[in-house]
């Protein structure tokens, strides 16, 4: 799928063709960087007309398989493909919009009616003019299915009144043989117009915190149906770039579009929030590359009405851990949340830590020890992603985890920790330590490879002091299934001082050495 259809699909951008399957990279035809339809020039004399009524609801009905002319090229922005390919039955509708010329309405249509085939995968496309195919992608001009399991169509445009729009009604051409869905067939589509006023944004921030950016914007707006934002994103020297890479950069066009955080507070005073994760669409690292300093945004509602331009710049986050202040501009590191004010493990997290398996090494100050603490690790994906210094190939970072708590009581002590054992097997681990659990920046140590041949973890710490640690034995990949064993070593050295008792077998002077018992 093209980068277009990914960030758009992925990030929920309802209704745009194009999330059943791949549109091409560009189009082919001999009809190709033109905007005018392929084939016989258009009369749209004869097309169907309709005048919308005011806070009410008017309805068409017709069969696109009666459909004999040529279809109309719908354009790049609707996921068209080759136009000298077979295309699915077009029906044309020329809407008149009711009211006053100076005040915007919110033309609402669907095709989700008793009149229209359940198996029939409707497309509409809203253009302005029956001749020429839109251009831009914001906001959209063509929609398609309302659901997964739903292939008929919502979609709606705001307008000034007196407007006139052209719906062109289809089907999705070739549709995917699992949907077991045709693009022709009978459709009944209505039509509702209600007044609209696009919202307005007041103020808001660009974050960007490890791999997620954040969005925050507040406004107003008179329906109360704010629903997302598009953006636009500008270079150092104030460039727009062009993000999806077809060598133009245009507003319309490079729009990176998101649905606000559900439910989102909405009223005529609205905040609207969204976390752009790292983990589906790496937006962070592509502005760090690009060196992007600003943000356009443009808040749209339920109808696509489209607020002003309002620019931001790009900042980093800080980023706070267990128990700090969060706030706009204080992030809790990932694995956690803000609650309240305050960092708190996620619900998923606090669970894998509150089941952590007590490790408890019989170490006295003068004396140390080791356990060997046996476990298991389950198949499939974990919870916590190390950090990718710590592993030569960043997908081995997803695999499930076993935490062990371990608890200290040892002033100063060295601690060394190793899977490299015979109860390990053959399982390929990675083992690291931090100081709070569900707290990413608390890491002390991580090891993926005890050597260039040898797939278990080692790890040594040295002065480290009284208290609770957390030991990860984390299973490679997190492809395999199933439950594999593993066997961990866990050494306490006692860190003795000068004068101090000591066992040159078991502690460690921190000065000097242990003779006859004692530092020295």
């Amino acid at each position: 799928m093209s980068l277009r259809s990914v960030l758009l699909c992925s990030i929920g951008v309802f209704g745009l063709l194009g999330c059943d399957s791949e549109p091409p990279p560009v189009d082919g035809g001999f009809d190709a960087g033109f905007e005018v339809d392929a084939g016989q020039p258009l009369t749209c004399s004869s097309v169907m007309q309709l005048t919308g009524l005011l806070d009410g609801s008017v309805t068409a009905t017709f069969d696109t398989s009666m459909t004999l002319t040529r279809p109309r090229d719908l354009g790049l922005v609707c996921g068209n493909t080759d136009p000298e390919l077979r295309w699915a039955p077009q029906e044309v509708i020329e809407f008149t919009v009711p009211g006053d010329p100076g005040s915007t309405y919110a033309v609402e249509f669907t095709t989700n009616q008793p009149g229209t085939d359940a198996n029939f995968n409707t497309v509409v496309q809203v253009r302005d003019s029956c001749e020429i195919a839109p251009t831009s992608a914001f906001p959209p001009a063509c929609f398609n299915d309302i659901a997964r399991d739903e292939f008929r169509t919502n979609g709606s445009a705001t307008v000034a009144g007196g407007s006139v729009l052209f719906f062109i009604v289809t089907g999705f051409s070739e549709p995917p043989a699992e949907q077991m869905t045709v693009d022709s067939g009978t459709v009944e589509v209505s039509f509702t117009v209600r007044g609209a006023e696009p919202p307005t944004i007041t103020g808001g921030f660009f974050r960007l915190a490890n791999d997620d950016s954040r969005i925050q914007l507040t406004g107003m707006d008179p329906n109360a149906d704010v629903r997302g934002v598009g953006l636009n994103f500008y270079g150092p020297d104030g460039e727009l770039l062009d993000i999806y890479g077809d060598g133009q950069a245009t507003e319309d066009g490079d729009v990176y579009v998101v649905n606000f955080d559900s439910p989102a507070a909405t009223g005529f005073d609205w905040t609207g929030g969204a976390w752009v994760r790292g983990a589906e669409v790496n937006l962070a690292a592509y502005l760090r590359g690009r060196r992007a300093s600003q943000v356009r945004y443009r808040v749209f509602d339920a109808a696509w009405g489209i607020s002003e331009p309002f620019d931001v710049t790009i900042d980093e986050a800080t980023l706070v851990g267990i128990g700090e202040t969060c706030d706009d501009e204080n992030f809790c590191r990932p694995e956690m949340v803000c609650s309240s004010g305050a960092c708190v493990p996620g619900t998923a997290i606090g669970q894998l830590c509150d089941r952590a398996t007590d490790i408890v090494v019989p170490a006295t100050p003068e004396m140390g020890a080791t356990i060997t603490q046996m476990g298991t690790t389950g198949g499939g994906m974990g919870l916590i992603t190390v950090d990718a210094a710590c592993v030569a190939d960043p997908n081995g970072t997803i695999g499930a985890e076993t935490v062990y708590k371990l608890d200290v009581a040892v002033d100063n002590f060295d601690l060394d920790l190793s899977t490299d054992n015979p109860g390990t097997g053959m399982t390929d681990t990675i083992l690291y330590v931090r100081g709070e659990c569900p707290d990413s920046g608390s890491v002390l140590a991580c090891n993926d490879d005890a050597a260039p041949m040898n797939l278990q973890s080692t790890i040594t710490l040295t002065d480290l002091t009284a208290g609770t640690y957390y030991v990860f034995v984390e299973r490679y990949g997190g492809l395999m299934s199933g439950t594999v064993a593993h066997s961990l070593d866990v050494t306490v050295t006692p860190v003795v001082p000068m004068g101090g008792v000591c066992d040159p077998a078991t502690t460690r002077c921190a000065a000097g050495t242990c003779t006859m018992g004692m530092c020295s």
